[in-house]
Parts: structure tokens; sequence; C-alpha cells
């Protein structure tokens, strides 16, 4: 229900240089996730450079998927992208974003199945959409207000589901 109008005026801009930005309110939405998903992707390339990563695939799994959504748990704008609108698919950004999350998991669900501590008959790609998949619900329950603290015990245990053991 928001406007252009609204937005200009709440942010002090005048609503012509407003319109000159943002040709409609879908533009306007489209530029708020484009910065949303970059100031997140920029968080979450810290938490990876700044990791001890495992020798093991599957820990490595592990590893990545919670420094993600310790990174999208401290990253505001982050909100605007899991709740407000779910990562919307459109030619955007936030899907460039997601795509090359998912595609991540994929190879690291690859090497995974390579090193046997997966089952090497299972479909990489696939398994990869089910785990991003779970990853958006449990960031969309802390956004409904969960407990952080428990998603994350939940995002830990999460590579357990492609495991051997």
């Amino acid at each position: 229900q928001i406007t252009v109008e609204a937005v200009a005026r709440h942010s002090g801009v005048a609503l012509r240089t407003a319109f000159h930005h943002f040709d409609s309110k879908r533009e306007l939405f489209r530029a708020a996730i484009d910065n949303a998903a970059t100031v997140l992707v920029e968080a979450m390339r810290r938490q990876y450079e700044a990791a001890d990563w495992p020798d093991e695939a599957l820990l490595q799994l592990r590893t990545f998927l919670r420094l993600s959504a310790e990174a999208i748990y401290a990253t505001p704008s982050a909100h605007v992208l899991f709740r407000d609108l779910g990562v919307p698919r459109s030619d955007s950004f936030a899907l460039r974003w997601h795509d090359t999350f998912e595609q991540a998991v994929t190879q690291i669900l690859e090497r995974c199945a390579a090193a046997a501590s997966i089952d090497p008959d299972t479909d990489a790609p696939a398994a990869a959409h089910a785990i991003t998949g779970a990853m958006r619900g449990i960031h969309a329950a802390v956004f409904d207000g969960g407990d952080p603290a428990e998603a994350l015990r939940i995002v830990d245990r999460l590579h357990l589901t492609v495991s051997r053991r």
C-alpha cells in the first residue's frame, strides 16, 4: 500500500526527484530489494572470509549454512527479502543471489557425494533446492518472531538431512 509519493515525503526528497529515479513503485521496490540483497551478500562475504573452514565436505555444508544464517539474522535489511517479499522470483539482484546460494549448496553437495559423505546417487541440485527452501522457511520463522538461537540450532543440523550417517 506504500507509494512512491509516501517514500519521497518520508525521505525528504522532492517528488519529481523520486520519479526521476524510479518510474514506478515496482522500480522503487526492485531498488530496495537489490539494496537489501547487496548488503546481505556483503555481510555473508565477511562471515565466509573470517571463518575457519573444516576439511570435510559435509561439515563445510554445515558451516556454510550456519554462517549464512548468522549473516541474515544480523542484517536487518534481509527482513525485506525473507519476511516481506520472500526473495521474489524476478530479474532483480535478489534472484541472482538466491540462485548463487543454491548453486553453492549444490557444489558442496557434489563434493559430499564424491567424498561418500552422502549417497553418491543424491540429486545434488534437487537436494540443494530442498535445503535452500528449508533455510528460507527457518528464516521466515525467525522474522516472524521465532528465536534466532533455536533457528541456528536447527540450521546446524540441516546438513544431517543428506548425511549417510
